[in-house]
């Protein structure tokens, strides 16, 4: 392996792997809470993680990545739906915990527009299942999931099921738009909903059938009831919706706040968020947000916060997005909800890298009207700094999740005889040693074939975002090592040609009786798989680089390096500096692949894999490269425009060539203006840099040679 040159490296190093761990923990949390809605820890939980990765990615820039779950929203979109495209993306709040936080979004906001006074709306933010509706002509002719913000699900017909979403409009709506809300199950109708549940299990317990799941809250309800592959279940679901915000709007005038906005929203037989309320100033919102605070539990709906908006619609604009969160709303979270229990153990599972996790597992208690029963605790050096160990009475906190966070001991209650708890010398998995990394605050197994990593090696693998190879599950993978059918990802490969040996092993094939005889078939399970192993062969050179799990390699770098390169055999033989020189790799990645390489059981891996057929180079395009005359310039747009929204500008601008800014500095080339424009203009005509109207715009998108011309000719604050 390589050795760190410097501390500045070591740093680097282990900032990374701390960053790929929270990255793989966060991921897989909004894909248990967004697409399965069966999330596994509470708010505060992955609220701490994911602080710590923004803290990460602020101190160690050159770690930040576009695939991120900072940069990013939710979670990709499932496959039992359509994947319907947003046309704008959906977005996910900042949060803040006090008033001081509040105060510091708000000074920050100042801070751009160079003002200090505005008014601003507050909204319960309601614990639900975010949605866009889009309305033509006064019909509703498309509902979609947020998912990854980017795409999501289509649940149109699921949404026309419901009563309380208009499926026809009143009044004179514009001929064509979006608007967002959230989706939720008010408290009343889950509690009836689970009544009937449970009668219905006493119903099946006296059939010796087996009984139904309780919903765990009104999100998971609300969010599995839009979910229901047949619409009339989903009829039947006591639910509701909260129109919060409009999202893009085709050839009608709207509104200048988003006060005006719900209103106008509302005049169609919208329902928009209730008891929404408009505030003078800073003071006034926060004061509302305390209330809120104080009289959570008495609303009629689930709500997990207060999100605060700043109402002027041209200072949103002005003030933009960074990354996936606007900066124009934030989001108050409410204190979490505290109970104590004890912790009747501490035990430890593996991960893919072989990293050794502690969780407790505590004696079961309801709390906020769930019942938990497990936490996880990170690391040793979480539990030590904490002083957890097992039997003690502690204090834990949700908010409205199931798995929660362990606050602190309650040390009066502590046993004489309690011990430090420690972390297993040996692998639980495989008894393998355990050791820890100097500059890493985890544990891992020493053994590279230990069950338990090569288990999520391969489940990795077979991932989504790796080569997508459904019902290859974590069950399947279980079930084909146990048998002996598999023990790496070349092993895979192999099974289409198994069929009818693998239709003899337990659980995979058909069993059919023949005059008194056993007789087994290939069945739908297995020729399904042997479909998908074989769909994932053309997955492509970028999917197969992530699925190998190579340390750090995620999907952006795979992407930047397959683009490059073109050949998995020309990356794995690149000497470390030209990867390093890929934008966007750098010398961490680089090193990490090439140690890599240098492993004769990787290469042997990497031939199996070829030899089966798996795609493994980019086929490039026999097409003209895109003409990029822009290349090298950076604009910033501001204000409303009238023949497209600022989004579409932007994308037309990028395919150009051109990079588009969100704020205004000395290495900005020029200033697109529109009506409305604030702070942005002020600044770049104290910087002296050109200032060009809409109709300059339209030009340059369809002229770019005209726009260098103008740039060529531009005086200082060419406004024009």
């Amino acid at each position: 392996m390589s050795t760190p040159s410097s501390t500045g490296d070591a740093e680097i190093i282990a900032a990374r792997d701390r960053v790929e761990l929270l990255r793989a923990e966060i991921l897989r949390h909004n894909h248990l809470y967004h697409v399965l809605d069966t999330p596994e820890i509470s708010d505060p939980e992955y609220d701490d993680l994911f602080r710590e990765l923004k803290r990460l990615e602020t101190d160690f820039p050159e770690l930040v990545a576009a695939d991120s779950p900072t940069q990013t929203v939710g979670a990709p979109p499932g496959r039992t739906f359509a994947v319907v495209e947003h046309r704008l993306r959906m977005l996910s709040l900042g949060n803040a915990f006090n008033a001081d936080e509040l105060r510091a979004w708000n000074q920050r906001a100042a801070d751009l527009l160079d003002r200090e006074e505005w008014t601003f709306v507050s909204e319960p933010k309601i614990d639900g299942l975010a949605i866009a509706l889009v309305y033509e002509r006064g019909r509703l002719v498309q509902a979609a999931t947020r998912g990854d913000g980017r795409a999501g699900e289509d649940v149109t017909a699921n949404l026309r099921a419901i009563d309380a979403v208009p499926n026809e409009l009143s009044g004179s709506p514009p001929p064509l738009f979006e608007v967002r809300g959230e989706i939720f199950m008010p408290k009343v109708g889950f509690d009836a909903m689970n009544a009937e549940i449970a009668a219905e299990n006493d119903r099946r317990r006296e059939e010796g059938r087996a009984a139904l799941t309780l919903y765990a809250n009104p999100r998971n309800a609300a969010a599995g009831s839009v979910r229901q592959k047949d619409a009339s279940v989903t009829a039947t679901r006591p639910l509701s919706i909260g129109i919060y915000q409009l999202g893009w709007c085709d050839d009608a005038a709207t509104p200048d706040t988003h006060w005006e906005t719900l209103g106008w929203l509302s005049e169609f037989g919208l329902p928009t968020t209730p008891e929404a309320a408009h505030h003078a100033d800073i003071d006034d919102a926060l004061a509302a947000c305390e209330r809120w605070t104080q009289r959570r539990d008495s609303q009629a709906f689930e709500m997990d916060g207060v999100v605060v908006k700043v109402d002027d619609l041209g200072l949103q604009a002005d003030l933009g997005i960074v990354g996936r969160e606007p900066r124009w709303a934030v989001a108050w979270k409410f204190p979490p909800q505290e109970a104590s229990t004890v912790v009747e153990q501490i035990l430890v599972n593996v991960g893919r890298t072989g990293s050794i996790n502690p969780y407790a597992r505590l004696r079961p208690v309801r709390v906020g009207g769930v019942q938990v029963t497990n936490a996880t605790l990170h690391n040793l050096d979480d539990i030590r700094r904490k002083d957890i160990r097992e039997g003690d009475t502690v204090v834990i906190r949700r908010a409205g999740e199931v798995i929660p966070q362990v606050v602190r001991p309650v040390l009066e209650r502590r046993a004489e005889d309690s011990v430090e708890w420690k972390m297993p010398d040996t692998c639980p998995a495989c008894d393998a040693e355990t050791v820890r990394n100097t500059d890493d605050a985890m544990h891992y197994c020493s053994n590279r074939s230990c069950p338990a990593i090569v288990q999520r090696a391969l489940e990795h693998f077979a991932g989504r975002g790796a080569m997508d190879i459904r019902g290859l599950g974590e069950k399947m993978i279980r079930l084909l090592l146990h048998e002996g059918v598999i023990r790496d990802a070349a092993d895979i490969y192999s099974i289409p040609k198994r069929l009818e040996e693998l239709a003899r092993v337990p659980g995979l094939g058909q069993v059919k009786k023949r005059k008194g005889e056993d007789h087994y078939e290939v069945g739908d399970r297995l020729r399904n798989l042997a479909a998908a192993i074989e769909r994932s062969k053309s997955r492509g050179l970028a999917y197969l680089l992530v699925g190998l799990g190579i340390r750090h390699v995620g999907g952006e770098n795979a992407s930047l390096l397959a683009d490059e390169f073109g050949s998995l055999n020309v990356i794995l033989l690149a000497p470390a500096e030209d990867l390093a020189a890929v934008d966007g790799v750098g010398p961490i990645i680089a090193e990490s692949i090439v140690d890599w390489a240098l492993d004769g059981e990787n290469w042997s891996l990497v031939h199996r894999l070829q030899a089966a057929g798996v795609e493994d180079e980019i086929q490039r395009s026999e097409e003209e490269p895109a003409e990029t005359p822009l290349e090298g310039l950076r604009f910033v747009l501001t204000g409303r425009f009238a023949a497209m929204t600022r989004p579409q500008a932007e994308a037309q601008l990028k395919s150009l060539g051109a990079a588009v800014g969100s704020s205004v500095s000395k290495n900005t080339s020029a200033l697109f203006a529109g009506e409305a424009a604030g702070s942005k203009r002020t600044k770049a005509e104290s910087l002296g840099l050109p200032i060009w109207d809409e109709d300059r715009l339209i030009v340059a998108l369809d002229d770019p040679a005209t726009l260098l011309t103008w740039l060529t000719e531009a005086e200082p604050s060419d406004v024009n």
